[in-house]
């Protein structure tokens, strides 16, 4: 066991250097897909992408295992169907591989039970989100089938924890977490629970350089495990006097802002750096910092930028320090040139005069050769499922999700990307080129 997690920290250091050659699924709902990372011989990886869907079969996860020879299996989801992740957790168990997660790559909800499916496991502090499991809208039951079922589900649940020899504590987490929220396991209980196996083992430092061509990019970026945790953060409806809230609406609306036309955005920045910032480790006056976006936006005059579902933290005490992860897609028309991925941020905002104080990030990932916003339109997909799945359809949660998609939907528009067509039903509706015949947000 110790020989082999001395293997696994290699696979962890190489893990952490390949999220700029990982793309999200472009579509939030299609069905489950594997993608290889080939490193050094000997450290082969195999990463579960998408929606876990009742249609996928795990015994296709067997045949791409064996064939590739992976090394360790790690994962790309939102979630999706429980009893598909928990099948899959079986199937890798009786494979006897190991699995291993990063932050940089996302495993919520239903892809918690598939992960722990490993014999060998690690993950990441908030790599792993976990929130109540919730019934589909599109089969209609009474109340007394709705518990029954809900029953016969948290008995297999905690059957394949016991199985798989992880503490039922996940399940009483996950079922204090509403489902339109998302709670991401700190290292201490993945530890107390065996959700990582191995004792002592570092976090993977990532080595991954931005491109020269990134660098301004990280100044909209964050570090990130919730303090609140969950898509209503993100949503940007603050609570009267939460400062923490305000915070989280604030990184929200700065992002927005950005991703406005060059004008807008540069009259935000304006207003919202102090006359002195600590800007990436060095004290520059608020000129300096203006100059650098004002040189970013000239080069990539088409941005979209928006935090990510779940990533958000803040400390508030007078001042705010907050910290998440952004996803951007930006375009320059003229030269044909286009620019995606994920970036850590962190700022001081000083809650008195609303102002920046201090701000720094890094680059956790570039999608080499992007032509299109993939991050942003599955940010958009698992927005829109908490909006229209939720069973609380008046609560709060559910209004900021609905609120959140609804901001981020016209960004996209903006730069040439339409969901549905006209005359086209809800049910048909894809995230696809604008032509002639789509839907427009602003028709």
């Amino acid at each position: 066991m110790l020989e082999g997690w001395g293997r696994m920290r290699k696979l962890v250091s190489l893990i952490s250097m390949l999220p700029a050659f990982i793309a999200l699924a472009g579509q939030g709902h299609a069905a489950i897909s594997y993608q290889r990372l080939d490193g050094a011989p000997g450290e082969r990886g195999l990463v579960i992408k998408g929606v876990f869907e009742f249609s996928d079969d795990p015994t296709k996860l067997v045949d791409e295992y064996r064939q590739y020879q992976a090394d360790y299996i790690s994962f790309d989801s939102p979630g999706g169907n429980v009893v598909t992740a928990i099948s899959f957790g079986r199937a890798i168990r009786a494979l006897n591989a190991r699995t291993l997660q990063i932050r940089a790559m996302e495993c919520a909800s239903a892809c918690a039970f598939a992960f722990v499916g490993g014999v060998e496991r690690f993950a990441e502090t908030g790599s792993i989100g976990v929130h109540r499991v919730s019934l589909s809208d599109d089969i209609p039951m009474d109340n007394k089938l709705a518990v029954s079922t809900v029953q016969l589900l948290t008995g297999e649940i905690i059957g394949y924890l016991t199985d798989m020899g992880v503490s039922p504590n996940l399940l009483q987490l996950s079922l204090s977490i509403d489902s339109s929220d998302i709670r991401y396991l700190t290292a201490a209980e993945m530890r107390d629970w065996n959700i990582n196996t191995p004792e002592n083992i570092p976090s993977p430092q990532n080595n991954a350089s931005p491109p020269s061509d990134a660098a301004p990019e990280v100044s909209a970026t964050p570090a990130a495990t919730p303090l609140d945790p969950g898509a209503p953060e993100e949503a940007g409806v603050p609570e009267p006097g939460d400062l923490t809230t305000e915070a989280v609406d604030f990184a929200n609306r700065y992002n927005d802002e950005w991703s406005n036309d060059s004008a807008s955005a540069w009259a935000f920045m304006n207003g919202v750096y102090a006359d002195e910032v600590s800007f990436f480790g060095s004290s520059v006056d608020k000129d300096a910092v203006l100059k650098e976006k004002a040189v970013f936006a000239q080069r990539w005059p088409e941005r979209i930028y928006s935090v990510k579902p779940g990533s958000v933290t803040a400390s508030c005490a007078g001042k705010c320090e907050m910290s998440g992860i952004v996803e951007w897609f930006t375009r320059n028309k003229g030269t044909g040139k286009t620019s995606a991925g994920m970036a850590e941020f962190s700022y001081v905002w000083n809650t008195a005069s609303l102002q920046i104080e201090s701000e720094t990030g890094k680059v956790l990932a570039t999608d080499k050769g992007a032509k299109a916003p993939d991050r942003l339109i599955d940010q958009w997909i698992g927005l829109d499922d908490i909006c229209r799945g939720s069973l609380d359809r008046e609560g709060a949660a559910t209004l900021r999700a609905c609120k959140r998609r609804d901001q981020l939907g016209p960004l996209l528009d903006r730069l040439d990307w339409c969901y549905g067509h006209k005359d086209e039903a809800g049910m048909d509706m894809k995230w696809h080129k604008c032509d002639a015949n789509s839907r427009r947000y602003d028709e």
